[in-house]
């Protein structure tokens, strides 16, 4: 057999090999069978979802006026709608009944404009009715009338001081809150200040409802290093300093002692419960009045010379050493002189002038010297530069002797 031969073998062969194997695979297929409705739904592709419409955000009116660019809008939202004030910024705010109607009343402690001041209303800080603040610290008292609030109160204090202020630069806030006192039947609205200046002034108000209207039950004005105040449930307590006019050129602690009055609400207003004459007005407390001990100096000796003149004077003359009689002599139209409180050489004493229920401070000036039977001298209470004398709101309720 020759080359050619063994070629055409070697293809017949290869060529029978590749139909036997086409023929194996064919058999070891399987069948392709026909799917059924629900695979065929199950399998066919789902339709694509459109995306929700939302309407397009319109935007905000704009202001025609240019002026007004940057400023807040002129029909924004208010708390507190008034007719008085507007607030900006509330940083308080108190619900309080201030007259047991059923209808609280709100103490709100802010930053606002003030519009117009309310006819009547008592005020706190203002100098004009014409030149009102702008943004400014306010305290107002708001009662609901309809859809507005009405301003039963407004305040002013443009310097009042924060958190990290400087007391010596900035007026402080002390108090601004509602108050329930005994013997009353309806809370009070209490304000306290203290005034940066020289000297620095303390301010203390109460404030009653009364048929719509707040009004004044206390009031006290004065320096710091003049008078201290107290509130709390039980009343109101005053210590205020009482100068002697014998030794005018001291320091304040070293020329005055002190007066210690316990307050009480009455029928409209404060009243006077007790009183005392306590140590010199000093911070240190001693209990020896230090006025006593100075008239020894010779500064003082021209007007000793005159007390005891004039106390010879009166034993001459058969007087009584007594200060009643020394108020009796010295306000002739004098009604219903009676001692309050009376302590060695120091005595408080009520009585009654037209249209002032009155009360003074007696002291002996010589009382040293000449023992129990001296002359009485009428000393000055802070505040009252006018007179001799204290004219009180309402007469006092008790009587310490």
């Amino acid at each position: 057999m020759g080359t050619t031969g063994w070629k055409r073998t070697l293809t017949l062969s290869l060529s029978f090999l590749t139909l036997f194997a086409g023929a194996g695979v064919a058999q070891r297929r399987p069948a392709r069978r026909t799917p059924t409705p629900a695979k065929a739904r199950a399998a066919a592709p789902s339709p694509s979802r459109s995306p929700t419409a939302r309407p397009t955000p319109a935007p905000p009116r704009r202001v025609a006026e240019s002026r007004r660019k940057g400023g807040p809008s002129p029909d924004r939202s208010v708390r507190f709608p008034s007719p008085h004030v507007t607030y900006s910024k509330i940083l308080r705010v108190e619900e309080v009944d201030l007259d047991r109607d059923g209808a609280p009343e709100l103490l709100v402690d802010g930053i606002g404009t003030v519009r117009r001041l309310p006819e009547g209303a008592p005020t706190l800080g203002f100098v004009s009715r014409y030149r009102l603040p702008y943004e400014s610290p306010l305290l107002t008292v708001l009662r609901r009338e309809g859809a507005v609030w009405s301003a039963l109160f407004i305040g002013h204090t443009p310097l009042r001081c924060g958190q990290a202020g400087d007391f010596t630069r900035c007026d402080l806030l002390k108090s601004f809150r509602s108050e329930r006192f005994r013997f009353d039947d309806r809370p009070q609205v209490l304000v306290q200040v203290l005034y940066n200046g020289e000297p620095d002034l303390d301010e203390t108000r109460a404030y009653r409802l009364i048929s719509g209207r707040l009004e004044t039950t206390f009031s006290v004005s004065l320096p710091r290093q003049a008078v201290t105040i107290e509130v709390g449930p039980l009343g109101i307590t005053r210590r205020i300093a009482v100068d002697t006019f014998i030794n005018d050129e001291l320091p304040p602690r070293y020329r005055s002692f002190t007066l210690q009055t316990s307050y009480i609400f009455g029928d409209r207003k404060f009243r006077v419960h007790s009183e005392s004459v306590e140590e010199e007005w000093s911070e240190r407390g001693d209990l020896e009045l230090v006025y006593w001990g100075l008239v020894h100096q010779p500064a003082f000796t021209d007007d000793l010379a005159r007390l005891r003149d004039q106390h010879r004077k009166s034993v001459a003359e058969g007087a009584r050493f007594d200060p009643v009689e020394a108020v009796k002599k010295r306000f002739p139209d004098a009604a219903d002189v009676r001692i309050g409180s009376k302590q060695p050489g120091l005595a408080v004493v009520y009585f009654r002038r037209q249209n002032c229920s009155a009360r003074a401070i007696l002291y002996q000036p010589l009382h040293e010297w000449e023992g129990d039977k001296t002359s009485w001298e009428l000393a000055r209470v802070r505040g009252s530069e006018e007179t001799l004398y204290e004219c009180l709101d309402e007469p006092p309720t008790e009587i310490r002797r």
